[in-house]
């Protein structure tokens, strides 16, 4: 696998400027993955070796998954099909260096796929291609010395619309897992509409959990003023106006600055930085962060750890280097570049929104600052620097823009998703900072989200584990696309929100995020209409929620996000990036039994606790 891991990692990146395609098939209920193992007499991993004048394809055997083949090399006859262009472009995408395939060979029975009659003679699907060719699935027919292309067919989309490294995965994990488990649905749906109250000037909506208890609030950034919404189990109350919060964000963070214990508020406001401490009552006292140098153009703030000494700073992100804005002695402050050195000459347009996360997988926090067409990494070093920024492929788009941050594949390396004018993008983690826009090799998310995209969430929706992606948009209503596993989604249709459960849904959004603001273990969805009105749509799963519901709050005395892994049986679902403060992370599970989870914080120590989930989610929360 590891193989397939280092091939797929040269691909990617080195097809970054190349058109994608646009093969496109909804999920077959009746032909999963599942079936698909389950009906093949073989399943082999396939290298695509050579191909020679007249069109054979040599392909060594590299792995079997299922069956007795001792078989080392097959012959593939791709120009044997009724279409030569089929079997040209096959050769191109060879000669293009897509060597792996995945092969199912068995007698199938596929509803719906037409293909000519073989009676008895087994047939041969080749999962095959990348997010640049028009087609992923071939059809093969068995003849005395090859394997004839029949066709190309996206209708097996339906079955697998994700890149071959991850079926072989998904295949591994069905053959191992008696209950293995590929949703066709996202299985979730909205119920309840929560008027949450009217705000202009608005521009977007997170949660927060101030009190540290597990209770999130509302906190709604805007020109005109922030405002903190409390839910008291009926109805939200403006929680910000007693404890006088008088901020107006244009871009913010929560975290403890001042290491009290108590969550602070940071915020520009175009023109100063100010921090809004939290007091012994609860009250917020407002402080200008004076640094003597200018942070100007701020579009994002992070207030994060630095080193294993954990003295928060803040992480002003712009076009340009980053800035780290230290905390002295005497209540003064002083900003600095991340590192030494220039970012590299590159022309990547707008934007210098910094996402803090451990991206590389050494648990120390790096910074990814994303523009319109590419961005920088910034590896984070054990006592707290970063390196000298390296370019990396993970952008956000055109115009205006969102990210979020999550690990779709369960492979412990965190992605990134963003929206933006131009269309949604999924940036897999490659390791090493390398970054792909895999999008078409995503499932429907690639033919379904569309362009116009203003805000993005991550979470589990549906209470399988699974990391799913929330879209708002500027013209239209909102999406859910659920995580089948593997990077591979589906679109949520059941939870598109229109106007019949939020009034004017359909006309566009400001903002929206996933949250559990009613504390039952289910996200719900907070969201900012265009005309300012904001609503709170509560989450329901089928059977009573199960899971756990992991929490880091600020009396935990951390700065630098933890993070979060969880196993069910030997599959990883996830890694999840929080901070103090955050809202609590909802892993949920299918059915009652053992789920682990392991968490790294600030000092690189990991530690792990084993639940056994029973009848209702479990609440843990973090702790050095």
């Amino acid at each position: 696998m590891n193989r397939l891991r280092n091939r797929f990692l040269l691909l990617a990146t080195a097809g970054l400027c190349l058109a994608c395609g646009s093969a496109s098939a909804f999920i077959n209920p009746n032909f999963t993955p599942i079936d698909l193992v389950k009906q093949s007499d073989e399943v082999l991993l396939l290298d695509l070796k050579s191909v020679d004048k007249d069109g054979i394809v040599t392909a060594a055997v590299a792995k079997v998954f299922k069956g007795n083949t001792k078989t080392k090399e097959l012959k593939l006859d791709v120009m044997a099909g009724t279409f030569e262009h089929q079997g040209k472009e096959f050769i191109s995408r060879m000669n293009a260096g897509v060597r792996d395939a995945m092969f199912f060979v068995g007698k199938m029975r596929v509803e719906g796929l037409e293909m000519d009659d073989a009676g008895d003679e087994p047939v041969g699907f080749l999962h095959y291609g990348d997010q640049y060719a028009d087609w992923r699935w071939v059809i093969f027919r068995k003849s005395e010395k090859t394997w004839n292309l029949e066709k190309v067919d996206n209708y097996l989309l339906g079955t697998w619309a994700g890149s071959t490294d991850m079926l072989a995965r998904a295949v591994d994990y069905i053959l191992t897992e008696p209950s293995a488990y590929i949703p066709v649905a996202v299985g979730a749906e909205w119920k309840d509409n929560i008027h949450i109250g009217s705000f202009k000037g608005s521009h977007l909506i997170r949660g927060v959990d101030l009190s540290g208890t597990g209770k999130p609030d509302l906190f709604i950034a805007s020109s005109e003023g922030d405002r903190l919404m409390r839910f008291n189990g009926k109805s939200f109350e403006d929680a910000g106006k007693k404890l006088g919060l008088a901020s107006a964000s244009k871009a913010f963070a929560w975290g403890d600055i001042d290491a009290d214990g108590k969550l602070d508020l940071v915020s520009w406001n175009g023109s100063g930085l100010f921090v809004f401490r939290q007091t012994a009552s609860g009250s917020f006292e407002k402080k200008e962060v004076s640094t003597g140098e200018s942070v100007s153009g701020c579009v994002s703030l992070a207030v994060r750890g630095r080193g294993k000494a954990d003295k928060p700073v803040i992480v002003v992100g712009r076009k340009g280097m980053p800035l780290l804005v230290v905390p002295q002695a005497g209540g003064s402050w002083k900003a600095q570049a991340v590192c030494d050195g220039k970012l590299p000459e590159q022309n990547l347009g707008e934007g210098g929104m910094c996402l803090v996360a451990d991206f590389d997988g050494d648990n120390s926090p790096d910074i990814i600052q994303l523009y319109e067409r590419g961005g920088y990494f910034f590896q984070g070093k054990t006592d707290g620097s970063f390196v000298a920024p390296v370019p990396t492929q993970a952008g956000l788009g055109a115009g205006r823009s969102a990210a979020a941050i999550g690990d779709f594949d369960g492979d412990g390396l965190l992605d990134i998703v963003t929206v933006a004018e131009d269309r949604c993008r999924i940036w897999h983690n490659l390791g090493g900072a390398k970054f792909a826009d895999l999008l078409n090799l995503s499932g429907e998310i690639a033919y379904i989200s569309k362009a116009n995209g203003v805000d993005v969430s991550v979470g589990d929706v549906n209470g399988d584990g699974l990391q799913d992606i929330f879209i708002a948009y500027e013209m239209l209503p909102t999406q859910i696309f659920f995580n089948r596993g593997f990077r591979s989604f589906g679109h949520g249709r059941e939870m598109d929100v229109h106007n019949s459960l939020v009034p004017d849904c359909e006309s566009g959004q400001v903002s929206g995020t996933l949250v559990d603001i009613n504390g039952d273990g289910v996200l719900d969805l907070a969201v900012v209409v265009s005309s300012g009105e904001a609503y709170v749509v509560t989450g329901k799963v089928p059977s009573r929620p199960l899971g756990v519901v992991v929490s880091l709050p600020p009396s935990a005395a951390t700065g630098a996000p933890a993070k979060v892994a969880a196993w069910k049986d030997k599959r990883r679902l996830g890694t999840w990036t929080l901070n103090a403060g955050d809202p609590a992370a909802v892993i949920g599970a299918r059915e009652a039994g053992p789920l682990t989870v392991q968490w790294t914080l600030a000092d690189g120590k990991t530690q792990k606790k084993d639940v056994i989930i029973r009848t209702i989610p479990i609440p843990l929360s973090i702790t050095p």
